[in-house]
């Protein structure tokens, strides 16, 4: 599998970042059994629309799913709920679908008024990068309607409804989800929206009984900047001391260096040998289910350290 590949490469070579080998296999001895899945993709069954309708707001969903650290994030109040940072992004794009159901239309993508496709993604707080994001959409839709009629329900038909195989698509027909970065002159496939979508749109599927999607096993972690965070919390990763002191100082650090691409090498690495670890304690957690997990204990109020900042529309 590329992305394993490619990261297991760049760890063999890695200067910045670390895996604790030891450490993973006595957390995964030691931690109990767990609700593996992360909160949010409960949202995902609000999404108003058909089968094709929802494969179509996944997507665009997946295509935004990109740079919420501001230090003023967005949030959004909904039934008593208070929502921050993507969860407060989707929140909102389901709020707009489900009263115009338009926005499951690529040629709405392509045509929505700029100040209203800013206004549904930001509303209050600051979300980076909102220029990248109106030309995402724009292209994301012109992709969709050049090569697969307007419908993602096509692609997802071209690959036999395989989780994978979806993720090689969405890298090679859209600009905006070609996640591969360069270490040491190697080509290194993180893919994170892409495999998130494939799994978003499983889970946005299986809550209205419109199928599902197979082999989600050979999805990795999703290397973003919050799992390398939470696997530091663990003790499972380690950083060197230059490196620990620019993150915690909320100092930004560049996209394709190589301390940023370690660190999304280390997550999925690591978090692929959490799953076999947990496999050989006979309580097996797929990939994708560690790094739901992760994301979620990212966000609890016992983690002292900071998550690292990258400005990037790839995660």
């Amino acid at each position: 599998m590329i992305v394993l590949d490619t990261t297991r490469n760049v760890m063999e070579r890695a200067r910045h970042v670390s895996i604790d080998d030891k450490a993973i296999g006595r957390w995964a001895r030691e931690t109990p059994t767990k609700d593996w899945m992360s909160s949010d993709r409960t949202l995902l069954r609000e999404l108003p629309g058909d089968k094709s309708q929802i494969a179509n707001l996944v997507l665009l969903i997946s295509a935004l799913n990109f740079c919420f650290w501001s230090d003023r994030p967005i949030e959004i109040q909904w039934r008593g709920e208070t929502y921050r940072g993507f969860v407060a992004m989707l929140a909102s794009l389901i709020l707009a679908a489900k009263h115009d159901l338009r926005w499951a239309d690529p040629e709405y993508w392509c045509g929505v008024p700029e100040a209203e496709l800013r206004q549904i993604l930001s509303g209050g707080g600051d979300l980076l990068l909102l220029d990248d994001r109106v030309r995402i959409v724009r292209e994301t839709g012109m992709a969709l309607i050049e090569r697969f009629d307007g419908r993602f329900t096509n692609a997802i038909d071209s690959v036999n409804y395989r989780a994978w195989p979806l993720a090689v698509l969405l890298m090679t027909n859209f600009e905006g989800f070609r996640d591969v970065s360069s270490y040491r002159n190697t080509a290194v496939y993180f893919l994170k929206r892409a495999q998130i979508c494939a799994l978003d749109l499983h889970c946005a599927w299986s809550a209205r009984d419109f199928g599902r999607l197979e082999s989600l096993d050979e999805l990795s972690a999703f290397a973003d900047y919050r799992i390398p965070q939470a696997l530091r919390h663990l003790g499972l990763i380690s950083l060197t001391d230059v490196l620990a002191a620019r993150i915690d100082a909320r100092e930004e650090i560049a996209r394709d260096s190589e301390e940023e691409i370690e660190l999304r090498a280390a997550s999925i690495q690591a978090v692929d040998r959490m799953s076999k670890e947990l496999g050989r304690a006979n309580r097996p957690a797929q990939p994708w289910q560690v790094d739901c997990w992760l994301w979620e204990i990212s966000h609890a109020d016992d983690v002292r350290v900071e998550h690292h900042r990258t400005r990037t529309t790839y995660y």
